[in-house]
Formats: structure tokens, C-alpha cells, sequence
């Protein structure tokens, strides 16, 4: 009975959060929000997962909890700075797992679009998004230079949305995004690169090191 009473909250609490789009402040990137919220409430006692319940049931579509669980999620995680030098002149990085950026990132153009690949061996967890709000994660990928990701497919719909991919590991994790400049201007598309190492988040305008022309080229206004 306890069990059938378990997945009945969880169930219940899954379908509110579905309803909930806040983001994480600055690791959106890198997690799922909302799963990130459920799979830390699914390791709560029976006893604290039936109380959520009992709110999102009494609180309808919107659970007025969830971004204070988000939030304290992305807290336990980013314990260190946030360091965005995207508007500036100066660098926020010189190296990437020791590796000059210019030379950790390489972009590749294709018949039908663009691949990424990265100057790197280990095994990561993958989390991409793209074409209008979709996204894909892999884990435990075993990723070497030779690797590479497709993040633009011209011969895909919505290929011209802005996108992102993260790798991410115990040691580093990074990630390059295409999005809004964030100059209160609309239009154009910008590329970044974040690293996420030692609870500290780094960003930078990723053209400060390398030509990121393909990787905006044609992405939709």
C-alpha cells in the first residue's frame, strides 16, 4: 500500500512540475532543472515526498515550492563565483582541462551545418538543447578528440534556433551557447563558452579566441 501510495505523490508532483519553467540562475546549461527537482525530491523519505504532494495538489498547476527547491539545488552546486567577462576586453579563461581555448575548441562546417569537437579525453555526461525547447542528455560518454557533435543540421526543422551543448565531468565541465547578445537590442546571436570547475562558473564571449562565425551563421533573429 505504502508503495502504490509513493507513486501515486510522485506522480502527482511530477505533473505539477512539468508545469513550472523557472530556470536556474546560471547553470542552466549544464541541468535539467525541473528533472534536477524531481530527482532530488524522489530521494526524500516517503513522509517529505507525501507532504510536497499534499502542496501541489493544494496549490494546482503552480507549486510555489519549486523554485525554492531549484534554487537550493543550484546552490549546493555553484558554492564559488560567477565570473562573466562576455562584455568585457579582458579574458575570463586562458586555458580549458590545461588547454588553450583557441585550441581545446574546434569548430568544423559541414555540407548541412556545423560539428563541435573538443580537445579532450575522458567520459562525460551530455546535455544539449535545441530546436525549439528540446533537449537530450547521455551519460557516461566516452569522448575524445575525435569526437564530434553536430549542433547545427540545416536539413533538420527549427534548425536556425539558437542552441547549446554541455560536456560534463567531476574534474571540469564546459559548455559553448548560442544566444541573445544581451544588449537590450533585438536580433543577432552571440556564441559563449562557460567552464564550471571548482563551484565557481566561468563565461566569456567565445569570439575572443577563436572565428564563432559558423557556429551564428543564419541562426534565426
Amino acid at each position: 500500500m505504502n508503495n502504490i501510495r509513493r507513486t501515486r505523490d510522485i506522480v502527482s508532483i511530477k505533473r505539477t512540475i512539468a508545469s513550472n519553467y523557472d530556470k536556474f540562475r546560471s547553470l542552466t546549461l549544464f541541468f535539467h532543472e525541473r528533472k534536477a527537482v524531481l530527482d532530488k525530491i524522489t530521494s526524500l523519505p516517503d513522509d517529505a515526498i507525501a507532504q510536497i504532494a499534499n502542496e501541489c495538489r493544494e496549490g494546482g498547476v503552480r507549486w510555489r515550492a519549486f523554485t525554492k527547491y531549484m534554487n537550493k539545488i543550484e546552490g549546493a552546486m555553484l558554492t564559488g563565483e560567477v565570473i562573466d567577462k562576455s562584455a568585457d576586453e579582458e579574458r575570463a579563461l586562458d586555458t580549458i582541462a590545461g588547454v588553450p581555448v583557441a585550441d581545446f575548441i574546434k569548430i568544423k562546417e559541414t555540407a548541412s551545418g556545423v560539428n563541435l569537437s573538443f580537445e579532450t579525453t575522458g567520459v562525460y555526461d551530455i546535455y544539449a538543447k535545441m530546436n525549439r525547447n528540446g533537449c537530450f542528455e547521455v551519460s557516461g560518454m566516452n569522448v575524445t578528440p575525435a569526437t564530434e557533435f553536430t549542433v547545427v543540421n540545416e536539413l533538420n526543422t527549427f534548425w536556425e534556433d539558437r542552441y547549446s551543448i554541455a560536456l560534463k565531468s567531476a574534474d571540469v565541465s564546459f559548455a559553448v551557447s548560442v544566444e541573445d547578445p544581451k544588449t537590450g537590442k533585438k536580433g543577432g546571436a552571440i556564441a559563449r563558452i562557460y567552464v564550471f570547475k571548482d563551484g565557481s562558473l566561468y563565461v566569456d564571449d567565445l569570439a575572443k579566441y577563436m572565428d564563432t562565425t559558423a557556429l551564428t551563421m543564419w541562426i534565426a533573429p
